[in-house]
């Protein structure tokens, strides 16, 4: 009479190997999960020569500005978008022509890479080599900005209040980028950096526009 079957036995070497690495793939992915979690993200602020302004959506919107030299100055400026996402995320930089770039976060930092960033105007003699393979840029300030725009008006003025019977004498002019704080109905709350100080007030969007690439 042939013997009986034996039952399958649990917890055997096979089952313990098994269940190990289970054990470690599910570590793995908590620890990565976690270094996500953890990872910097882009922030709305100042970071040396960029200004930039991050919405809740993760649109983003940029501006660089540099200048060398006394009495005859050099200048490099350009104006950039994206859309934030983990990583290196892809920007358009535009001034005359658009080129591709890649902005990524870092501690307090980012770092800016355009291959072809010292081909805008001004900026070959002004914008560091390393621009091309990436180009860290320290965060001096942190802002509430949700995004940036050119002033279209050639006179902006700031008011009080979103009123215009609250003009004030303080003013920006055509071609000057300012950041947005918040909106009501047709007026902006924005904030000018200037070379001094930074001027925070009212003006009608109507005498600025988006930050969009060409």
């Amino acid at each position: 009479m042939a013997a009986a079957e034996r039952p399958a036995r649990c917890g055997g070497p096979p089952a313990r190997l098994a269940a190990g690495l289970l054990a470690a793939l599910l570590a793995w992915s908590g620890a990565a999960h976690a270094g996500d979690a953890a990872a910097p993200r882009l922030a709305s602020g100042i970071y040396e020569g960029l200004l930039l302004a991050v919405d809740d959506q993760g649109a983003i919107t940029g501006y660089y500005s540099e200048e060398q030299g006394e009495g005859v100055t050099k200048r490099c400026s350009f104006f950039l978008a994206g859309q934030a996402g983990a990583g290196e995320v892809p920007v358009k930089t535009w001034r005359a022509e658009v080129f591709p770039g890649t902005l990524q976060a870092e501690a307090k930092a980012v770092r800016l890479t355009i291959e072809q960033g010292r081909d805008h105007p001004g900026c070959g003699a002004v914008l560091l080599p390393q621009i091309a393979t990436g180009l860290s840029l320290t965060q001096l300030e942190a802002t509430r900005w949700t995004s940036l725009r050119r002033i279209v008006a050639a006179r902006a003025y700031f008011h009080a209040a979103p009123l215009p019977d609250k003009r004030q004498r303080a003013f920006v002019v055509q071609g000057d980028v300012v950041a947005v704080l918040a909106r009501r109905g047709d007026w902006l709350q924005v904030a000018y950096r200037g070379a001094k100080a930074t001027s925070v007030g009212w003006m009608p969007a109507a005498d600025s526009v988006a930050l969009t690439p060409p």
